[in-house]
């Protein structure tokens, strides 16, 4: 089941993230570190309601951020389809004790079902281009890769989506 992350869960977010880091990094996918996502981006994603997470028996799997923020460095792509007000997901993480699962999938699935249900145009992320299951997993998914940016751990693809309101 996929629902809002409720405060008092920072701790556990938290750790989900750090054992995914610890995985990326032994696979030499320096997508994230001890400077991003910190403690304090996942408190503020917790407590603005825009952290959504992937349940099963009580237990967490899976995060993600949906919400309308767009990266300044997004200005330079050329959308494929415009839209000034897209559902912007960040932060999708799959506890590395529950990866390969369909995990990953079910929570884009989520996330195109609730842009479809707010009525939002588009769908937009950023994924690191050094992550080859992510590439792989938003190609499948019918993401286009719209072109990239590049911020502090290196160049990340921008990927986008239309909805039925589109």
């Amino acid at each position: 089941m996929i629902e809002l992350i409720p405060v008092g869960m920072e701790n556990t977010v938290f750790n989900i993230f750090q054992s995914a880091i610890s995985r990326m990094q032994a696979q030499n996918i320096q997508q994230w570190d001890d400077i991003y996502p910190d403690r304090d981006i996942i408190e503020t994603d917790i407590k603005s309601g825009s952290m959504y997470g992937y349940f099963l028996n009580e237990e967490l799997y899976a995060v993600q951020v949906l919400d309308n923020t767009q990266s300044p460095e997004y200005s330079q792509i050329n959308w494929k389809y415009p839209d000034n007000f897209p559902l912007v997901l960040h932060r999708l993480c799959v506890s590395p004790e529950h990866q390969n699962k369909g995990i990953a999938k079910e929570m884009i699935l989520f996330a195109e079902k609730y842009a479809e249900k707010n009525k939002y145009k588009t769908i937009r992320f950023d994924t690191f281009t050094k992550n080859p299951v992510s590439v792989n997993l938003y190609t499948k998914l019918g993401y286009t890769n719209s072109g990239s940016v590049r911020f502090r751990k290196g160049e990340f693809y921008c990927f986008e989506k239309k909805t039925i309101h589109y």
